[in-house]
């Protein structure tokens, strides 16, 4: 009996991986859920970027995907989500913050190549009109996290505002060496501080976040020195870099047809690499 009870266990057991095997490749799409069949795409955006992705899932329509896309509040959100498998990808991150949250959350997100655009960071003031003018005791809103903090402390450097330490790759407000002017630095999360303009005397933002609020994006204080430091273009998870739906995805940005788009409808934002 025990030798029966086994072998009807090793049956069917290889039944059951018979049937897994012949039945492995029978989804909807006719391939695995991150295989090189998949057709139906989940991107993760933020309200920038929305009408881009959809302009982009479009093109990817004419190539028989389909695509949906979730907004999202702020851009840490998207990452989470595409590194737990909610989404298959992102779409509004620039590299480095998307290292940065590699690094911190021990993921293995992706960007991929060739870059699609940067998204130039300035400081901007709805009271004054050159940093010049900007006063002793100003407050000044940056954006909180590490990495755009970083970029928001240059920014402000350039413009003569304070100094940091030489040597620091990441600075934070801790490694300001001189601040002649005593400005205060508020730091928030980089999609409220254009909203802080009201209250503050300049906010240092992404160009994308002060058009997506109605302002002119062109009319900063001073601005970054090294946008192409920070490319943006789709992000995945390092299992699907290779995938054909990601890099179709990811060309469908590079197309004449959703470059004309942006040109006209983000007013000439984005600064593309091709």
């Amino acid at each position: 009996m025990k030798a029966k009870k086994i072998t009807a266990l090793l049956m069917t057991m290889i039944m059951c991986f018979s049937l897994a095997a012949c039945g492995g490749n029978d989804s909807g799409d006719g391939g695995d859920a991150q295989g090189e069949d998949k057709k139906e795409i989940t991107v993760a955006c933020t309200e920038t970027t929305q009408a881009l992705v959809d302009k982009a899932a479009s093109v990817m329509e004419e190539q028989g995907y389909t695509v949906e896309y979730q907004v999202f509040d702020n851009n840490m959100n998207t990452l989470v989500a595409c590194n737990d498998g909610s989404v298959d990808a992102v779409f509004v991150v620039h590299k480095p913050f998307m290292e940065s949250f590699n690094e911190g959350n021990d993921a293995d997100l992706v960007m991929l190549e060739p870059y699609v655009y940067a998204v130039g960071m300035g400081l901007f003031s709805d009271k004054y009109d050159s940093i010049d003018e900007i006063p002793d005791g100003a407050t000044i809103a940056i954006p909180n996290d590490a990495m755009n903090m970083d970029r928001a402390l240059r920014i402000l450097e350039n413009g003569g505002l304070i100094t940091l330490k030489e040597g620091v790759e990441q600075c934070t407000t801790t490694d300001i060496e001189s601040n002649p002017k005593n400005i205060e630095l508020i730091d928030m999360d980089q999609t409220q501080v254009v909203r802080s303009l009201e209250d503050t005397d300049g906010a240092v933002a992404f160009f994308s976040h002060v058009n997506n609020a109605g302002k002119d994006f062109t009319k900063y204080l001073v601005r970054d020195a090294d946008p192409e430091q920070y490319p943006q273009a789709l992000v995945v998870k390092a299992e699907n870099q290779d995938a054909q739906w990601a890099k179709d995805f990811n060309n469908a940005f590079l197309t004449d047809e959703v470059k004309e788009f942006a040109l006209d409808y983000y007013n000439g934002l984005y600064e593309y690499f091709e």
